[in-house]
């Protein structure tokens, strides 16, 4: 391929598209930051110069030379699969299936290019559904770092059939700036590339290798009904926090098997937040809560671990079925968590459904808008920030 990294040390005088020197100065110090409600993300310190394919007046570069984050294992079957490959057969058939959907896979780099194309061709005919737009099903997100430091919504795709090639974004203004591109949350990319300017200055940034917060969960996890790809929980939170994430969400299927346990004692991740009660019932939850969290402690002794309730159904006010079963998988999840404290586990929390979107919040009473996702981020954030200032983040 032709690729090899570097750090931010050596990015004077490389060569890009056609050969021509890089002069990259705004390239090798983070950009100057004006007062932020957050201080300002970190700059990439490492870097990959990629060799693009250029066709007329757009130089295409293809996301897996230089590499996406969000994947906790690197062995996948296809390349923009979450789980990887030796699970199949293992975890259950739909998990598997739900695996290989891109949700909370990003990828970033730099560049000077002021127009932006995203080509790709998506896995599943399907490219929406009745609740959830085209854009947050099967789109790519782009995000650009502001002078603030903040990374701040700029274009996306809007596909409408499996083959993918369109306009992010034009007429941007000049300079080099940081991007980040948001993956599909319920669809795949069998191939992307990014498309920009042909000439202009471009690096791939290497996924950051700090450890990640791990996330597993039901389809509210992995995306569901975001309206595009940079509203989902972890994506939020990621920029939240400026840290790597991994979401393992898993639309329908999030049950507490041991199986997905075990996987998740494979990553060393900064925190797991485990939140699959809207996917189980309470006899569930109380044969497998305890279980999974101390496959978790037993190996991974010192990383936290964050238990979340199930969400309340938007008309569980009128309908007493829906109030019953929120209560009792509320009830379930809690005795487990107190009884793994009395015997003695540590670093657990526990992040209560009284901090969880509400009605107006849901768009079909169970799955947040964005306005619910931003409400789950504030909650989760509430609960994580002292975790990860603990560990270092």
């Amino acid at each position: 391929m032709g690729n090899h990294m570097v750090n931010r040390r050596h990015l004077f005088g490389l060569a890009g598209a056609g050969g021509a020197a890089l002069a990259v100065p705004g390239l090798l110090t983070m950009p100057a930051h004006a007062a932020a409600p957050q201080p300002p993300a970190a700059w990439p310190t490492e870097f990959v110069e990629v060799t693009p394919s250029v066709e007329g007046d757009i130089a295409w570069y293809d996301v897996s030379h230089w590499g996406v984050e969000g994947k906790g294992w690197s062995d996948t079957a296809a390349y923009y699969d979450r789980l990887p490959a030796k699970a199949e057969g293992v975890v259950t058939p739909e998990v598997w299936v739900r695996s290989r959907n891109s949700s909370g896979l990003l990828t970033r780099f730099v560049t000077d290019s002021t127009i932006f194309r995203a080509r790709y061709r998506l896995s599943l005919a399907t490219v929406a559904m009745y609740h959830m737009p085209a854009i947050g099903h099967s789109g790519v997100d782009l995000y650009a770092r502001t002078p603030a430091g903040q990374d701040a919504w700029l274009a996306n795709t809007h596909p409408a059939a499996q083959n993918v090639d369109q306009q992010m974004g034009i007429a941007v203004d000049p300079g080099e700036r940081l991007y980040t591109a948001y993956l599909p949350l319920y669809n795949s990319p069998q191939r992307l590339e990014i498309g920009v300017r042909a000439g202009a200055k471009f690096l791939g940034a290497a996924p950051r290798t700090t450890p990640p917060a791990v996330f597993y969960g039901s389809s509210i996890m992995q995306g569901g009904v975001a309206s595009r790809p940079g509203m989902s929980i972890t994506a939020l939170l990621g920029r939240r926090f400026d840290v790597p994430t991994v979401n393992l969400g898993f639309s329908g299927n999030a049950r507490m098997e041991p199986e997905i346990a075990e996987l998740l004692t494979e990553l060393d991740a900064s925190v797991y937040v485990v939140d699959s009660s809207p996917n189980m019932n309470p006899q569930q939850i109380a044969e497998r809560a305890e279980p999974f969290v101390r496959i978790l402690r037993a190996a991974r002794p010192d990383t936290p671990i964050v238990l979340v309730e199930d969400r309340r159904y938007g008309d569980g006010q009128f309908v007493e079925f829906r109030r019953t079963r929120n209560a009792q998988n509320a009830a379930a999840l809690r005795t487990a968590y107190t009884n793994l404290r009395r015997s003695g586990v540590r670093g657990l929390s526990y992040l209560s459904a009284d901090k969880l979107p509400g009605p107006e919040e849901l768009v079909d009473g169970s799955h947040p808008s964005d306005l619910g996702m931003a409400t789950y981020a504030d909650a989760y954030e509430k609960v994580l920030r002292p975790i990860l200032k603990r560990r270092g983040h």
